[in-house]
């Protein structure tokens, strides 16, 4: 080396002790390093790709949804995509709900038995039910008892005496009569110990010869035989005559 270059040499060296800028262009100070800027990097392609012009097109649909879910968990509150509403969908979905109450309420409505007749145990049926409607003048009130009860019976308030079977009268039939034994019964209820039922019809020997239009209403005073009629209990119903 020849003295002519060793000013240069000390120049270039006291100026890099003293800071001093070599000439160009100033380079960009380096900042830290920002994992999630790969992942909006990621999305942002995603996001062209959805307005039709993707940027990667070797990237599968595995990725690009990837690349959505992370979109949305970097950017806080991002835009949801908004789904259509189907209305005929809507319309079927509330037809079959109604058709649903619908059979509810007509499953309801059909309840019959002890269910809709509000039986005690001692009785197992009645006849009209309870709430019947245009029940003929002429119809006979019918009571099928529990084995161990016997019962008497009001209808409108009116005190229908109680007829045993046993105590009916069979009458032979006369000379010439084809029609066989005549059973001659009280006016009042009839009362078959056997069957435990109790039985009323209208007649022109009875105290109701018929029901007239309207409301009527059937009172039994019931009771098991072992503790007699002065433990009675008391059901009651209606029904309505045309």
């Amino acid at each position: 080396m020849t003295d002519a270059h060793r000013p240069e040499v000390q120049t270039a060296t006291t100026d890099a002790r003293l800071g001093a800028v070599p000439d160009g262009p100033t380079p960009e100070p380096l900042l830290p390093h920002d994992p999630r800027a790969d992942e909006l990097s990621d999305a942002a392609v995603v996001v062209a790709d959805a307005h039709g012009a993707p940027t990667r097109p070797e990237a599968s649909s595995e990725a690009s949804s990837s690349a959505l879910e992370r979109l949305e968990a970097v950017v806080p509150g991002g835009a949801r995509v908004r789904r259509r509403i189907d209305v005929s969908l809507l319309v079927a979905s509330f037809a079959i709900a109604v058709g649903v109450v619908l059979v509810g309420v007509g499953l309801l409505r059909s309840v019959t038995g002890r269910e809709q007749q509000l039986l005690p145990d001692a009785i197992e049926s009645i006849d009209p039910i309870r709430g019947a409607t245009q029940v003929p003048q002429q119809t006979r009130v019918f009571v099928d008892f529990a084995i161990g009860y016997e019962a008497t019976m009001f209808i409108d308030g009116v005190a229908l005496p109680t007829i045993a079977l046993d105590d009916v009268t069979v009458r032979p039939p006369g000379l010439g009569d084809d029609a066989g034994d005549q059973v001659e019964i009280p006016p009042g209820a009839l009362w078959e110990p056997g069957n435990a039922t109790l039985t009323f019809e209208p007649g022109p020997s009875q105290v109701i010869e018929s029901f007239s239009t309207g409301l009527h209403t059937v009172t039994l005073h019931y009771w098991r035989t072992e503790d007699g009629p002065e433990r009675f209990r008391t059901y009651t119903w209606t029904f309505y005559a045309v």
